[in-house]
């Protein structure tokens, strides 16, 4: 657990924190993405909610972000690939990132700078050496700047096109340094 200002971020655990997930998952990814079909519900469960771990922001007691993770095969990406031997290098442990939302007022924030920091620290711990996942199009210079490279070109999926990529867990903590560095100035002082 860690808080950042207003800022609390932890891995989900509360009935409560996973139904605002499926809210946020339902706002992002069916309404703004168009990726799934309206169910009229308000709620998307990811199909891998049973083996992923969520990483959360939350302010006032509402989830307003979530990054979630698995580490077991096969792995959705595998689908977008062109050559899915790529993911069983020896030597490898992956950990596929499935969902990525933020709340839109809070896209400008520290909750993305967060969730990866919480999440590295989760994927160090556990002795994880990659991270793969499946980009939207329209946020790849995004997962650049992270540290992702794409393995393959675009795959349509509803009406969202998503690039399979992957990157290691030391170039993620390079690319975020200065956040890193930021990062833990911060925790000292708190």
């Amino acid at each position: 657990m860690l808080r950042v200002g207003r800022y609390l971020f932890k891995r989900a655990e509360t009935a409560e924190e996973f139904e605002q997930i499926h809210r946020l998952n339902y706002r992002t990814f069916v309404h703004e993405l168009r990726q799934h079909a309206d169910n009229g519900q308000g709620l998307l469960v990811d199909k891998y909610h049973d083996r992923n771990i969520y990483f959360i922001a939350v302010t006032q007691g509402r989830v307003v972000g979530m990054l979630s993770v698995h580490d077991e095969p096969p792995f959705s990406i595998e689908s977008r690939l062109p050559d899915p031997t790529v993911l069983k290098k020896p030597g490898m442990r992956i950990l596929e990132v499935r969902l990525l939302a933020i709340e839109p007022g809070e896209r400008k924030t520290v909750v993305l700078a967060g969730m990866i920091y919480t999440m590295n620290e989760f994927a160090r711990e556990g002795g994880y050496t990659h991270y793969v996942i499946s980009g939207v199009t329209n946020q790849v210079q995004l997962y650049k700047h992270i540290g992702f490279e794409a393995l393959g070109p675009a795959v349509g999926d509803g009406a969202a096109s998503f690039v399979p990529m992957m990157t290691t867990l030391e170039r993620v903590e390079t690319q975020m340094k200065r956040s890193k560095m930021l990062w833990e100035r911060r925790l000292a002082r708190e």
